[in-house]
């Protein structure tokens, strides 16, 4: 087996999903499915590739009660939440 890589010639099936450098390194773009055609010579072969959406980018935290005061043996549930990016308040 030879490694071929930097040789092999490669296209996107759909650009808007992923991108291939003529060294075969494959770029994200947006979510979705596509496929990466790879020639060499006469031969073909395919990279099915998967884009899925980028997690939402943590913005911060607050816990609800924000303060609490109590006495010895009481207890208090904290609820902390998370605020993410695009969420609406």
């Amino acid at each position: 087996m030879a490694d071929i890589t930097e040789q092999a010639s490669y296209t996107s099936g759909d650009t808007d999903i992923a991108t291939v450098s003529d060294s075969g390194v494959i770029t994200a773009v947006s979510a979705g499915e596509t496929e990466i055609t790879v020639s060499y010579e006469d031969e073909t072969a395919t990279v099915s590739v998967t884009v899925g959406e980028p997690e939402p980018e943590l913005q911060g935290i607050s816990t609800d009660p924000s303060e609490v005061n109590l006495t010895e043996g009481e207890t208090e549930n904290v609820t902390v939440t998370a605020d993410y990016e695009g969420d609406e308040d």
